[in-house]
């Protein structure tokens, strides 16, 4: 019986593992690769349950409709940008999904235009995923309809005729992280229940931003970021607009997560002008009957504003010792994030770097210290002998008393210098020491030579002093002790007596009368009791020394007036004899993240070192550095460039914008009106210039053009070459018959307009056409290059080094420059010497293999004569002698303000920025108020708008700039 029921139950586990492994093999997944081409309708009707449709870059035409459950649609790069699905039919859905747990990813869905039509719609489905979507000019971007349970994440839905995303009867669905932007509408919920609504961005949209009706109850709709200029929320039942209060970065960049961003374009929403007083990143009130409704926010999020703390200074540096000249890397290591660094190197150089490096050339011990600030205080801290540098050391010493009875107690004292490592005593009676003030008991009379060995990583030095010690028998009446029985005389010597900062001073006891104890007096609050001291000055200025000479029988003193002299550092006369004049361009000035930017120094006064603060924590101390923002948000870029002479900073606010999904708002993006718009570069006129997804292929071509133009221009005018044109920013087109096609587009701001050409830029071939691989996939190279470049000195006295960079796009693969004083050069980015005084025209041919093309920049570097030649007894300038150079021009008068616009009272703090080093300045406001400072700021208390005006004035004359209508006040 036994064995019988070990054969059914081993029946039995074979059948059930037979079973398994059948249901194992029918499940597996089956991924279907869809090839530019092929169709992706063909692709679903032959897939099964289960299966993963992977679609490769390329655009394909045609409106898709997917029954089956349990299916995958993906692109293979994930990016939405390359792998575009453009409806066949403007009348109808892109994507149609009529099943259960599909998910569509990675896809970029335009061209369903007709009304009510959609780039994806999800019409009675259920658990879908959408995710990472691009949906644009469609008449819908997402439409769930009577679906249920279905999510909607990090989709981007832009300029949709109707709707961004829209709910109809639809249940329990989640829509997070999503992107509504520049639609008809932007998200719209209607008769809808149990929805949840969270991190999601809704802005500048035209007839409103956010819509809810009154058939629609207990929705959740928090941690969202609404920036338009209308909404409607009916009242529905049980519908909430906030969560708990919960620890969490919120998406405007707070600290915490509870209700919603209410602003408006204009900077009148609620939370642009809601009050946090406690800094949390939540309003202290709540937003009650928001758009008129009977619903309240309770914890409606505003720009966060961190609070400051008071920074504690830290550093550390690498390396610490080392022979001369000795380069070392100072680290800040201060927390309380400081804004300010002041470093003092010890040896009268500074940085105002937060990282410098610094080259110490002589040898000696150096005291460090560090000031850092922010605006909560300042803190302060000082390392002693922190970086010793090392020559080869010479001994010396001195010894106190040289003589006396037996026993006589010696205390020696080294002062040599170099900075020895060890030492090495020889007394004279077998004696010896390795320490390196040591003290000596001589036991018996004698004369004694004394020797001293010291050395270091740079080599020894060695001196002997014959016959220096004496000590007489204890029973012979002393010649000190004789001496002793009278009052000592003091006498003291010094070497040097007079120098620069820091001076280091021998000062030598020379009293008679064999005095046992000593008192030095500096005259700088400092003193001594050693016989002979070795003191440093570290500030100019005439001292007194002072000596008091003790022994047994009294004391006497001496006092040299004014014994010694101390000048401070001078410097020699360069143009870093002049504090520089901050200034700075930047490649790109917005776009969507990542977003790379090069940045260009353009600073006056020959600056020695850079530091960039990008405003995204980030830093920079390279010249002309490329930096590439990762987190959308608008971003405040400052410049501090030094010299000798002093630093200069460039701030301008709100100079990079960054779009995507996870954008963070500053304050002063979010209220940004037209007449704020003329901000930083937008005084300028724009430099038009743009981009082509497709260059070539069979009609229909869909290209989507890129707008990459310079100086923030406002409106656009694209003509694409077959008759039609466009006002959009980056415009999709098609071209539908074959043809080579240029293209133009017109960049405007309020300063002027500037046009790009591309001849010959589009390249469409008849429908009957078959294109291979290679010809699909275009690379940058089949496009002929854009010449450009920067120079990183525009103008300076001879000989002026300038080093000038390359910035071409089209991929060039060589380049000739013609610097305009007859050389040239083949390098990238090369580095040229200007050797004679004159303006030089720059040109630069970048050439691949599509062709060439030329940049010419007219009278783009600006040569002076050579400074006066001086002589050695005037290259060390005193304040009445740096009048040379530069003030022998008259001064060009410039400048700049910020802000340039808001309410009052409104305080604006100018910048002069004039060439030609103006002595005096003569500020005049427009409002009847003027100023003789360099860098005022004034308060403008009325509206208005008014016309600024600076005099720049030297010995050679004066020259004025006025900028008309140039600060706006608004009450």
């Amino acid at each position: 019986m036994d064995g019988g029921i070990k054969i059914k139950k081993l029946n039995t586990l074979l059948v059930a593992i037979f079973i398994l492994a059948l249901i194992s093999s029918l499940g597996a997944a089956t991924e279907i690769i869809v090839q530019p081409g092929d169709s992706i309708q063909t692709a679903v009707n032959s897939s099964s349950s289960g299966d993963i449709i992977t679609i490769n870059p390329g655009t394909y035409i045609e409106n898709i409709i997917v029954t089956k459950n349990d299916l995958t649609i993906r692109s293979k790069s994930g990016n939405p940008d390359n792998t575009i699905i453009k409806a066949k039919s403007s009348g109808a859905n892109v994507f149609l999904l009529q099943g259960d747990n599909i998910k569509i990813s990675g896809l970029k869905a335009v061209g369903a235009t007709r009304s009510g039509y959609s780039g994806i719609c999800l019409s009675s489905c259920s658990n879908c995923v959408i995710e990472n979507n691009k949906l644009l000019s469609n008449c819908y971007g997402i439409y769930l309809l009577r679906s249920k349970g279905d999510k909607l994440s990090k989709n981007t839905a832009t300029n949709n005729l109707q709707y961004g995303i829209v709910l109809g009867t639809a249940t329990d669905n989640t829509i997070s992280g999503n992107i509504a932007l520049n639609n008809g509408r932007g998200i719209h919920i209607g008769n809808s229940d149990g929805n949840t609504l969270s991190g999601n961005t809704v802005q500048n949209n035209n007839i409103y931003g956010f819509y809810i009706c009154g058939k629609s109850d207990t929705n959740k709709i928090y941690n969202n970021y609404f920036n338009d200029t209308n909404m409607t929320i009916k009242n529905g039942i049980g519908n909430s607009y906030n969560t708990k209060k919960t620890a969490g970065t919120n998406i405007v960049g707070g600290p915490y997560i509870g209700g919603n961003f209410w602003g408006k374009p204009n900077g009148t929403g609620f939370s642009n002008t809601a009050v946090d007083n406690d800094r949390d990143g939540i309003s202290d009130s709540a937003y009650k009957n928001i758009a008129g409704s009977i619903y309240s926010d309770n914890l409606p999020l505003v720009v966060y504003k961190p609070k400051s703390t008071k920074p504690v200074a830290a550093f550390s540096a690498s390396p610490t010792s080392g022979k001369a000249p000795l380069n070392v890397k100072f680290t800040d290591k201060s927390t309380g994030t400081p804004t300010y660094w002041y470093w003092n190197f010890g040896d009268g150089s500074k940085s105002y770097l937060q990282n410098p490096t610094h080259k110490y050339s002589k040898a000696g011990a150096y005291n460090v210290s560090l000031i850092v600030k922010n605006a909560a205080g300042r803190s302060t801290v000082t390392k002693t002998g922190y970086i010793k540098v090392i020559s080869k050391p010479v001994a010396a010493f001195s010894a106190s008393p040289t003589s006396g009875k037996a026993p006589l107690n010696v205390k020696y004292t080294d002062k040599s210098t170099g900075i020895p490592a060890s030492w090495y005593w020889n007394f004279g009676d077998g004696s010896k020491s390795y320490i390196q003030n040591p003290v000596h008991k001589y036991s018996k009379a004698g004369t004694y030579t004394v020797s001293l060995i010291v050395k270091n990583a740079a080599g020894r030095g060695a001196v002997t002093k014959t016959g220096y010690i004496k000590v007489t028998g204890t029973s012979q009446t002393s010649t000190a002790a004789l001496f002793a029985s009278s009052t000592p005389t003091a006498a003291l010597s010094a070497s040097p007596t007079s120098g620069k900062t820091p001076l280091t001073v021998d000062f030598t006891d020379n009293s008679t009368g064999s005095p046992t104890s000593w008192k030095w007096d500096f005259g700088d609050g400092t003193d001594s009791t050693e016989q002979s001291p070795t003191h440093t000055y570290s500030a100019a200025g005439t001292y007194t020394v002072k000596l008091t000479a003790t022994n047994t029988a009294g004391s006497n003193t001496v006092t040299k007036p004014n014994y010694i002299t101390v000048t401070a550092t001078s410097q020699t006369l360069t143009e870093t004899s002049q504090t520089p004049v901050a200034d700075f361009w930047a490649s790109s000035l917005s776009g969507k993240a990542p977003l790379n930017v090069t940045f260009t120094d353009t600073s006056t006064g020959s600056p020695t070192s850079w530091e960039w603060d990008f405003g995204d924590g980030t830093y920079s101390t390279e010249q002309s550095p490329a930096h590439t923002y990762s987190a959308a948000g608008t971003y405040t870029v400052k410049l501090t460039a030094t010299n000798a002479a002093g630093n200069s900073t460039k701030t301008k606010s709100n100079y990079i914008t960054v779009t995507g999904a996870s954008q963070t708002l500053t304050e002063t993006s979010q209220t940004l009106t037209e007449t704020s718009q003329t901000l930083t570069e937008t005084s300028q006129t724009p430099v038009a210039d743009f981009w082509a997804s497709q260059l070539s292929g069979k009609a229909p071509l869909d290209a989507t053009f890129t707008d990459t133009s310079t100086g923030s221009p406002t409106s656009w005018e694209w003509d694409f070459g077959d008759g039609t044109d466009s006002t959009e920013q980056s415009p999709t087109h098609t071209y539908s018959a074959a043809g080579t096609y240029t293209v133009k587009l017109t960049a405007t701001n309020e300063a002027g307009n500037s046009t790009k050409t591309k001849s010959n830029y589009i390249t469409v071939t008849g429908n009957s056409q078959t294109l291979t691989a290679t010809s699909q996939t275009l690379t940058e190279t089949s496009q002929m290059p854009v010449a450009d470049f920067w120079a990183s000195q525009l103008s300076g006295n001879a000989p002026l080094d300038t080093t000038f960079t390359d910035t071409s796009t089209g991929s060039p693969t060589s380049w000739e420059w013609d610097f305009g004083d007859g050389t040239d050069s083949t390098e990238q980015s090369p580095t040229h010497t200007y050797s004679a005084a004159g303006t030089y025209t720059v040109k630069l041919t970048a050439t691949n293999e599509a062709g060439n093309s030329t940049k010419t920049k007219s009278n783009y570097i600006t040569v002076t004569g050579a400074s006066q030649t001086l002589t050695e007894t005037s290259q060390t300038l005193t304040e009445t002698s740096q009048t040379l150079t530069e003030t022998s021009q008259m001064p060009v008068a410039d400048f700049w303000v910020s802000p340039l616009s808001g309410t009052a009272p409104l305080d604006a703090t100018f910048t002069d920025t004039s060439t030609g080093s103006p002595t005096s300045w003569e500020w005049d406001f427009g409002d009847g108020t003027d100023s003789t400072e360099q860098n005022p700021t004034h308060t403008y208390s009325a509206a208005g708008t008014y016309t600024v005006k600076l005099t720049a004035t030297n010995a050679a004359g004066s020259g004025t700039k006025t900028k008309s209508n140039y600060i706006k006040v608004a009450k």
